[in-house]
């Protein structure tokens, strides 16, 4: 690929990466976390391919195809062959995010903002020791008292007495439940897209998924409402015919001695801005490749 293939891809990527950021932050998990996850990725990827013998290939030349140091491919390697939970760093329990999180771990469990019993002291914002700010300070970074005030407010994590002093109503920052539904979309929707076109673009794919799109950026602001209803109904038509095609075909493991194998095809409806001012694809079109 040249260089002005890679910036392309390196637009349509980040573009790719801010609804997922968005998910992310929305549901308390932050970029460690996160980063995590990626270099884990380009690990297990890079594990799967092969030498020109067919070999596959050690952790030095994963080192070099993926960036990584061979120390920390190293220790993700140990990581992923211990069935730790991917994504937490030693040591943690829950997904969470950055400052507010330090904050609240500390509130829990530093003597200086703990009583006796060992819950957390109420305390005030600024005044006579400890408080708020203090305790702030003692977790690091350089964020300002007042933004992991907010924070922690907005994610229903703590609260402020009449006499205003604040105290946690949880020990984990979690800003929003991400629930089942973000997880399944996540699982059956866009898993599968990105795997079909990681497929597509393979040349060594003998096979290639049906990937088709129909799509206007001319269409009047007042006909959107009826392309929803359209949009909706046809699409919901379609998936239930699908359905009932696959289930009239699943295999019997019982009768049959056959387990099945995993298919899907999935629709999905979008309006907004274009994202990035990239040259349209020809593939895509709903007539290619009749």
């Amino acid at each position: 690929m040249n260089s002005a293939s890679q910036v392309g891809l390196m637009d349509a990527i980040a573009t790719c990466l801010r609804p997922i950021a968005r998910m992310l932050l929305r549901s308390g998990i932050g970029f460690k976390q996160f980063q995590e996850l990626a270099k884990v990725a380009f690990i297990q990827e890079a594990l799967g391919d092969r030498d020109a013998r067919g070999r596959r290939i050690n952790l030095s030349r994963v080192a070099i195809k993926t960036g990584l140091s061979r120390k920390e491919v190293a220790r993700l390697r140990a990581r992923m062959d211990s069935g730790a939970r991917l994504g937490l760093s030693e040591g943690d329990c829950v997904y969470h995010s950055g400052h507010a999180a330090r904050v609240l771990q500390l509130w829990h469990v530093d003597p200086r903002f703990t009583t006796s019993a060992g819950s957390p002291k109420a305390l005030r914002f600024m005044g006579e020791e400890p408080t708020f700010s203090t305790l702030v300070r003692a977790a690091g970074g350089d964020v300002p008292p007042g933004a992991v005030r907010a924070e922690l407010f907005d994610a229903n994590s703590m609260v402020e007495d009449d006499n205003g002093r604040l105290a946690p109503t949880k020990r984990y920052f979690v800003p929003a439940d991400a629930g089942e539904e973000l997880v399944v979309g996540f699982t059956h929707i866009v898993s599968p897209v990105l795997e079909g076109l990681a497929r597509n673009t393979d040349h060594d794919s003998k096979q290639p998924f049906i990937q088709r799109l129909a799509y206007s950026d001319r269409l009047p602001t007042s006909a959107i409402p009826h392309f929803r209803d359209v949009a909706r109904d046809r699409a919901s038509e379609f998936v239930q015919m699908i359905d009932d095609w696959l289930s009239s075909h699943e295999a019997n493991a019982d009768v049959d001695g056959d387990s099945g194998f995993r298919v899907g095809l999935g629709v999905f409806y979008y309006e907004g801005p274009s994202p990035v001012d990239l040259p349209e694809s020809a593939a895509l079109r709903p007539d290619a490749g009749k």
